[in-house]
């Protein structure tokens, strides 16, 4: 094996296992995965290229060979991680961990994972077999590849390939460029944005594939192709530099494409430039080791996440760095190896022998289908309603307005003097409110009250933030037109506005760098406008927040699942430094307005102690939204007319 493709692949497995321990050294480390494709596409081409030109191809012998490859490694992980799982899994992520787990088996996770996206969906970290979608990918790559190259004309090789990656690159980047929502036929599989299914689906990131199938048939075509050394140390250094700075927001595009080209350099010509440094050799041996390291490393990530309810101390990530290298270490040493290049059997029986496999690696979390459910009689809480989504009065009201009318759905009683507007923090305010009082529900999800101002970041882009501003304009124009409405309640995470610097605000027509001072502005003079309407403006802040999402922690206590942590509540001391942006804002803006804040945490804290159940109640869906029955009882003599 060449030397540069070895140190390539170690760096690669390098960066994204330090990225996933979320130590900040590479903030972009996830395109090592970008390096794998580059470089599995170059392999897989090469050994295709190889057997058609000598007449010795045979689809069987493929697939038997990438299945010694994959499977052992693949199916020992699935079954650890599976085991494993049922120590860390509570009801309803059982069921997202199924569905990830036929993907994995099936080489269909990067079309499962989208569908379980949505912004009340699980967090991604805790999905132990989210990283599959790249093997899928490549899978996926590998079924069709072989065909195509079979079936093309030889002399058509190099123009079928550079024709696939220009289509596939310019199909990422048409998705990459506005990615609101994804085209209609996807919108049956969930609420991922047409930017997320970009990252994930084969046709969008078969590019990076084709590249080095690309290169592949220039290396076999012109073996004594010669790159200067002097480019390929600068490919490198462009792979480790666009790991730890930003060169483009949004993945796969900018970044994709430079590490692609970077790559592309590395592995065109011979290994002769790399010196025989002892640092080099250690990378090299890790690239030997970086299917298994893959593999192996994410579910113990995502597991800590679990246990540690989303705060993973660092000497844990340290350590769970250590034990991904040790356990990646040992699986390629005592079963990638043995399996691939030890087992001798015959194609029919090898074949036998995988199909009894894949059926014992689907019994391990087969008895977690039924014994984990939610309506289980042996539950006295059905969790999955007590944290279903607080949408407030209809999940209708995630957006309030259809063009320009208001839903019925969003509207309690005949003539609601009080208007509750923001995000979905001010829509699981509504249940509680709505016990005693008529009102008109005016939220959106992420979108604060914010008039003029929308921000800008992750899967929210300018298209989003300009829907965002014309929903809260519409919302504004309908309680300042009514002459029934006379007191609105705000609130919103604020996070997004006050704490958050890694991104954009879309003001007005411009786009500025995310600052806590403009959005306070934005917001006083949104309180200003209201207030000279005649309207009486009372602001709710979140409730108190820690970091650890509390509705997985008391569902986990209550099931005797892993919780890496003594009690379910936060004190005062958590709170303010988890919320302290925020919380400063808020006064600040208190200052600047005279508005009145309602501060949930007067409602849920006591001395040092915030409270995440009070009675028999569970207070939080996740790390911040309240229940419906939380909102409930804390609401519950909630005066917003005094």
């Amino acid at each position: 094996m060449r030397r540069d493709i070895q140190l390539l692949r170690g760096i690669a497995v390098l960066f994204v296992v330090i990225y996933h321990a979320g130590f900040g050294i590479t903030p972009h480390g996830y395109l090592g995965v970008d390096v794998f494709f580059v470089v599995s596409g170059f392999l897989i081409t090469t050994i295709i290229l190889k057997d058609l030109e000598s007449d010795t191809f045979s689809f069987a012998g493929f697939y038997l060979r990438r299945a010694k490859r994959l499977l052992p490694a693949l199916y020992c992980t699935l079954a650890f991680t599976s085991l494993l799982a049922y120590g860390f899994l509570t009801g309803g992520q059982w069921h997202d961990y199924i569905e990830q787990f036929v993907g994995a088996v099936s080489f269909s996770a990067n079309m499962v994972l989208p569908t379980q996206s949505g912004y009340f969906a699980g967090s991604a970290e805790g999905k132990p077999l989210l990283h599959i979608w790249s093997l899928s990918l490549e899978e996926q790559y590998y079924f069709f590849l072989p065909l195509f190259l079979f079936l093309l004309p030889r002399k058509w090789q190099l123009s079928g390939l550079l024709l696939l990656l220009a289509g596939s690159l310019a199909w990422c980047i048409s998705w990459t460029l506005e990615p609101a929502k994804a085209p209609p036929f996807l919108w049956r599989f969930g609420e991922a944005s047409v930017a997320e299914w970009a990252f994930y689906l084969f046709p969008t990131r078969a590019w990076e594939l084709l590249a080095g199938s690309v290169c592949a048939w220039f290396m076999l075509k012109n073996a004594d192709i010669n790159v200067n050394p002097a480019l390929k140390w600068l490919a490198l250094l462009t792979i480790i530099v666009a790991s730890c700075i930003t060169v483009d927001s949004i993945h796969p595009r900018g970044g994709a494409m430079l590490v692609v080209l970077a790559t592309s350099v590395i592995i065109l010509g011979q290994d002769n430039w790399l010196p025989k440094w002892s640092v080099i050799n250690c990378i090299e041996r890790l690239g030997d080791w970086s299917y298994s390291v893959y593999l192996v490393h994410w579910p113990l990530f995502a597991f800590a996440y679990l246990g540690y309810l989303a705060q993973v101390p660092l000497s844990v990530k340290i350590v769970l760095v250590m034990v991904s290298l040790l356990l990646g270490y040992a699986q390629y040493r005592f079963v990638e190896t043995p399996f691939r290049y030890g087992w001798k059997s015959q194609s029919k029986s090898t074949w036998g022998w995988f199909a009894a496999a894949t059926m014992a690696v689907f019994l391990i979390p087969a008895p977690a289908v039924f014994s984990n459910s939610d309506t289980s009689t042996t539950q006295l809480i059905n969790f999955e309603a007590v944290r279903r989504t607080n949408n407030g009065l209809s999940e209708d009201c995630e957006r309030y307005l259809s063009d320009i009318e208001i839903k019925p759905e969003c509207v309690r009683g005949a003539n609601p003097k009080l208007a509750i507007w923001g995000d979905s923090y001010a829509m699981h305010l509504v249940p509680g409110i709505a016990q005693k009082s008529d009102l008109i529900q005016l939220t959106k999800s992420v979108c604060g009250p914010f008039l003029d101002l929308a921000p800008i970041y992750g899967r929210y882009t300018k298209d989003w933030a300009q829907k965002c501003q014309q929903h809260n304009q519409q919302a504004f124009q309908s309680i300042v037109e009514s002459k029934v409405i006379t007191h609105v309640i705000l609130s919103s995470s604020f996070v997004q506005y006050f704490k958050w610097t890694d991104g954009y605000f879309l003001m007005g027509d411009a786009v500025v760098k995310m600052d806590a001072a403009v959005a306070i502005e934005s917001l006083a003079v949104t309180i200003d406008k209201l207030t000279e309407a005649g309207k009486k403006v009372i602001l709710i802040s979140p409730p108190p927040r820690s970091g650890h999402n509390l509705g997985d922690c008391n569902e986990r206590k209550y099931k005797g699942v892993v919780v890496l942590r003594s009690s379910c509540d936060i004190s005062m001391a958590e709170y303010q430094a988890s919320d302290a942006e925020v919380i400063k804002s808020l006064l600040t803006l208190e200052q600047r307005t005279d508005v009145k804040i309602a501060w949930l945490s007067d409602l849920l804290c006591a001395e040092d102690t915030c409270k995440s159940k009070l009675d028999e109640t569970y207070i939080y869906i996740d790390g911040g939204h309240l229940t419906i029955s939380g909102s409930e009882k804390i609401l519950r003599d909630f005066d917003w007319d005094k």
